[in-house]
Order: structure tokens, then sequence, then C-alpha cells
């Protein structure tokens, strides 16, 4: 992360995660809200844009300046 210069937490996944979240290989994308819960889920990367989107939308949700939840997408 510090290599990369990475504002948010990542990980390789390692067999356990593979197993648990059902992940059919990597890149895999996850993006989790406040409460832990995946809202987002991509196989490869779904560009930079969207991803944005999607974060900045739950930061939204979060601090409570949008209400309506965004849909889960794959």
């Amino acid at each position: 992360m510090e290599k990369e210069k990475l504002t948010w937490r990542s990980f390789a996944a390692g067999e356990v995660i593979k197993a648990r979240w059902n992940d059919p290989g990597t890149p895999t994308f996850y993006v989790l809200d406040a409460n832990g819960v995946i809202r987002h889920k991509w196989y490869g990367s779904p560009g930079g844009k969207a991803m944005d989107a999607a974060v900045e939308k739950l930061i939204a949700e979060a601090e409570g300046l949008d209400e309506r939840p965004l849909p889960l997408s794959e």
C-alpha cells in the first residue's frame, strides 16, 4: 500500500478469503459500505470512473448526504 500510495485498504485474497467470498479469481474488486456490506463486486477492472462513482456515492451515504442506497453492481 505504501509503495503504490493507495489510500484504501487493499489485500491479496488468500485461500480462506477466496473460499468465504466465493472468489472466482483475480482481479476481483469489492466495495463495502460503512456497515461492511458488499455493495459492489466486479470481476476485472470496472475502470476508474465506475469505481470512483461507487465510492463517492457510498461516502455521501455514510455522511448522511444521500439516503438512497446504491444498487449492487456485478
